[in-house]
Formats: C-alpha cells, sequence, structure tokens
C-alpha cells in the first residue's frame, strides 16, 4: 500500500491563491482523468473546501511522485510559484494528517463538525467518477471511521462550534444594528447560518433557484425569494451573508454600488469567493472572507485534546495496518 498525498491550506496560503485551486464537479472529472493517467498512479482522490485543496494518491509500490506537482501540471499552473505553499504527506503521515482533518483538529475553527461531512462527499465523489482505488477507499473509511470515533470520546474546547456560529458572532458585534439578513445560499452551511440566525432572534430571507422550489427544505421561520431578485429585495437587509458553490460572483460591485440602501455587513463564506472583493473597499462597507471572518490558530489547552486524538488514531491505524496484511496475503496466493 502506496498512499501519498499534498495540499494547499489556510495555514499556509491566503484566499486568492486558494480561489486558483478550487474545483467544481466537471473539474474535478477532469483532474481525475489526468490523473488516472499517470504512469505509476492506481487510484486518486480531492478534497476540496473554503480552506484547502488535497489530493490523495494510491501508487504502485515502486513509484514515489509528488502529488502536488501532478495537480498543478493538470491545472495548467506552474507549480514552482507555490513552493512553498504546500505540504505533502507519505504512508503513516498521510493517514495521521487525514484522520485529525476530518475530526475538525486541523480546521480554522477548532474541531469544526462540517468538515467529517465533506471528506466523505471526496471521498464518494472520487468513486463515482471511477478515480478511486481499494487502498484509498479502506484508507478513507478508516480515517473516517476514527474521525467518528474521535467526535463522540473527545470533548473539544473552543468558543465556537462551527462557521454558521462565527459567522452569527461576526453579525452580533457588528457595530451598527442588524435586524434582517439575507442569505444567499441554501446548502448545508447556508442553512446552518440561517438557522443558528433565526435561533438568536434575526429575520432571515433566503434565495432560491427557481428550479428548486420544490426541492430545498428551509429552516422553519425562513423566508424565501427567487435568487434573480436578489438586487432588488437587498436594499432591505441590515447584512448579507453568501455561501454558494457557484464559479460565479453572486455580489457584483456594478449591481451592488447602484442599490438605493446598501447593507453595511458583508460576510463571503464561498471559496471561489461570492461577493467581488472590491465591494469591501467601498466606504461604510464591512466585507468579511472565510480567512477574515476566523483566522483562529490551535491554542495551547488543545494540546491535551491532540493527545487524546492521537491515541484513537493510532488504533485505527492498527486496523488499517490488519487489513493491509490480510489483503497482501490474499494477493500473494
Amino acid at each position: 500500500m502506496n498512499i501519498c498525498m499534498a495540499g494547499i491550506d489556510h495555514s499556509l496560503a491566503g484566499i486568492d491563491i486558494r480561489e486558483k485551486f478550487s474545483f467544481t464537479k466537471s473539474r474535478c472529472q477532469e483532474l481525475y482523468d489526468s490523473l488516472r493517467q499517470q504512469r505509476g498512479v492506481l487510484g486518486a482522490v480531492l478534497l476540496c473546501t473554503c480552506n484547502r485543496t488535497e489530493v490523495y494518491l494510491s501508487c504502485a509500490e515502486d513509484h514515489a511522485p509528488d502529488p502536488f506537482l501532478l495537480l498543478c501540471a493538470a491545472m495548467g499552473e506552474d507549480a514552482a510559484q507555490y513552493a512553498q505553499m504546500y505540504r505533502g504527506r507519505r504512508g503513516r503521515e498521510a493517514f495521521w494528517h487525514l484522520c485529525r482533518l476530518a475530526c475538525g483538529a486541523k480546521s480554522q475553527i477548532w474541531g469544526e463538525d462540517q468538515i467529517i461531512t465533506q471528506v466523505k462527499n471526496a471521498q464518494a465523489h472520487a468513486r463515482a467518477c471511477g478515480a478511486i482505488d481499494s487502498y484509498l477507499e479502506v484508507t478513507f473509511r478508516t480515517a473516517i471511521a476514527a474521525a467518528k470515533d474521535i467526535k463522540t470520546k473527545v470533548r473539544f474546547s473552543r468558543a465556537v462550534d462551527s462557521v454558521a456560529i462565527q459567522t452569527l458572532a461576526a453579525i452580533k458585534s457588528f457595530g451598527q444594528p442588524v435586524e434582517e439578513v439575507l442569505v444567499i445560499g441554501n446548502g448545508e452551511v447556508g442553512k446552518l447560518v440561517a438557522q443558528a440566525l433565526l435561533d438568536s432572534g434575526y429575520r432571515v430571507s433566503m434565495t432560491l433557484r427557481q428550479y428548486k422550489y420544490s426541492q430545498v427544505e428551509l429552516p422553519s421561520g425562513a423566508q424565501a425569494f427567487d435568487y434573480s431578485q436578489r438586487y432588488e429585495q437587498m436594499p432591505r437587509f441590515d447584512a448579507v451573508v453568501s455561501a454558494t458553490s457557484s464559479p460565479h460572483h453572486t455580489i457584483k460591485l456594478e449591481g451592488f454600488t447602484q442599490l438605493q440602501r446598501q447593507p453595511a455587513l458583508l460576510i463571503d463564506l464561498a471559496v471561489p469567493r461570492d461577493i467581488q472583493r472590491s465591494i469591501g473597499q467601498l466606504p461604510g462597507i464591512t466585507l468579511y472572507n472565510v480567512d477574515t471572518l476566523s483566522g483562529q490558530d490551535i491554542a495551547a489547552d488543545h494540546r491535551r485534546q491532540l493527545e487524546e486524538i492521537d491515541r484513537l488514531i493510532e488504533k485505527h491505524y492498527a486496523d488499517l495496518q490488519k487489513w493491509r496484511r490480510y489483503r497482501e496475503e490474499v494477493v500473494a496466493q
């Protein structure tokens, strides 16, 4: 079993760089097709979130490529310009990293809950694209099991427990009154944010694409209107949160500057960014992105929890090695 990975994340690169490494589903398929054509590459999984892009490879035993170089080549990017912005790991270290990542111990928001779902989705999408092999399949399955075990047994000490709560904190601490909030995007993050705001007494509206009206269940109490009406409706809101997976801006400078009344607080939770960055330079406008919203480092008091986490990972790593030995014995026969 020869597993390696490389990635670029919030600890090494700002959002300007990470945006270049964001992938739509169609781009993922293109990447997988390119990677699987590389000599010695048996399987691949791409994990792409707001805070990181990582590629995991299963390779032939006599093959040791740099996954990041292959990723950049597939994207048409010059890897040399990012030489100080990525890290690579192999074998045991790669598995350890994936387990810590999946349980939230590598997130900007310590112990966040959404990342384990993102890891599961990355594995499932690689499977759907025909990119994952049995070694990566079991590696990810074991890491996810380890993350679930950790989340059950380790009590994460943290001031916030999700991007939604961090967003809520930013709105509550804003220097101007906020009563009505528009949430653009009705995916998992958008609904979590809307629910947190509703629970805190804010009036919340969400955008829906016309073809999704009968498919999306919104949090109870949230109003809805069609996405195409966002500029028309925006003047009545005090704050806007945008959290879509769209490759295009949901709020552009031209449309925003024509509003009769502009929301003073904008929070962009998307990568690539939903809100055109030049809007943040307008007088009286505050614009947060995923970096400026959080930016937490793992505090010193998390070391005890990391020790607990690593003890649990060790147990699951032993399970993975047991499976590997069994698999190799079967193949040898």
